[in-house]
């Protein structure tokens, strides 16, 4: 009997494969998946509002996971895959975003014990200037710091902003307890006034250029009464370990812009100097190409792209969530973040992602 599959037909030698059918049966076939992973820090802060830390110890458990149970690969051979049109199944490819220093401190030497391929994005001017990137002080400010006046007057853009904390004032450890636990991304309301002044300014700050962030976080030091780089000592990779970095045989840098903004909330002509002036400034530094770049906030417009194609980058990641195919646009790549998960619950969600659909935007 003849099947009634597209161009199908039988030979004398048994079943044979016209072109169509062939097409067909490629298009029906599941095509080999490769997720990337987004980290940001290998840590343990006060807070974590945002999810962006993951302790040392699950982070060991989790390249564990990797090393068992996954195909570990750089994002470099995953991107040439991706360009050849052979993503092998069940690659695992790691990138950081930011630059922070734990990655060097943390990181690096459990990446180097399980022989982990990673990349990092940096942001130039922070590692240039040493100053903690302007949410991480803010919170610092506002979910940390033991007294602070009740209220809190500010101009930002063409807003007067007016919040009053009142009895929260003073840091209560009931009132630090529920900054710990707090995740501004999933919690419908603030558990405090102080929480919800974070949220307020931080969604406010972050649409604005670097230079008026850096004005509005002035006033509100000076509103707390204290000073510039809270913690004292280096946040951020020197230019002398991002060096160690890509002299290393596991490791890439790539480029995250120089300050960080939200891409698509500004015009091209300025997203051009981000882009450009950070790989540009990376380079010069390191003494190599820069291929990669991640946008800022996962933010980004046709622009971005645009700009970042033209720029002859060979490939650029988001926030978006999904899977990676021979399909997979190299300029929009998605990737998971990952949170501080031990072993088993990594183990989980891994599984769980390489289940899901490619996503393409």
């Amino acid at each position: 009997m003849r099947s009634q599959l597209p161009g199908h037909y039988y030979s004398q030698g048994g079943q044979t494969m016209s072109p169509l059918f062939r097409k067909w049966w490629r298009k029906m076939k599941p095509e080999p998946r490769a997720i990337i992973l987004m980290y940001h820090r290998v840590d343990e802060p006060t807070c974590d509002p945002w999810q962006l830390s993951v302790s040392p110890a699950h982070f060991e458990q989790q390249l564990r996971q990797l090393r068992q149970n996954w195909r570990p690969t750089s994002l470099a051979e995953l991107v040439q895959d991706i360009k050849s049109g052979t993503v092998r199944k069940r690659s695992v490819a790691l990138t950081f975003d930011d630059g922070y220093l734990d990655n060097f401190i943390h990181a690096k030497p459990l990446l180097e014990k399980y022989g982990i391929p990673a990349t990092f994005f940096v942001t130039t001017k922070n590692y240039e200037r040493q100053l903690s990137f302007w949410w991480d002080e803010l919170q610092t400010l506002i979910l940390e710091t033991p007294h602070l006046p009740e209220r809190l007057t500010l101009s930002i853009a063409t807003e007067s902003f007016t919040f009053e904390i009142g009895p929260e004032s003073t840091l209560t450890p009931s009132l630090l307890e529920k900054h710990k636990t707090w995740l501004a991304a999933e919690d419908i309301s603030a558990p405090t006034l102080r929480c919800q002044l974070y949220y307020d300014v931080w969604r406010r700050l972050r649409p604005l250029p670097d230079d008026e962030q850096q004005n509005i976080l002035a006033v509100i030091r000076q509103w707390a009464n204290l000073s510039a780089n809270l913690n004292g000592s280096p946040v951020r990779m020197e230019s002398h370990q991002l060096q160690s970095l890509a002299s290393h045989s596991l490791f890439s840098i790539g480029a995250h812009t120089v300050t960080h903004p939200a891409l698509a909330e500004h015009p091209a002509q300025m997203q051009l100097g981000e882009i450009r002036e950070s790989r540009q400034s990376l380079e010069k530094m390191l003494g190599c190409s820069v291929k990669f770049f991640a946008y800022p906030y996962g933010s980004y417009n046709s622009d971005s792209v645009t700009i970042v194609k033209e720029e002859n980058f060979e490939a650029a990641v988001t926030t978006h969530e999904g899977v990676v195919t021979r399909s997979s646009n190299p300029w929009k790549l998605c990737r998971y973040q990952v949170n501080n998960w031990d072993g088993k619950t990594f183990e989980a969600k891994i599984n769980s992602w390489f289940k899901k659909q490619e996503n393409t935007f």
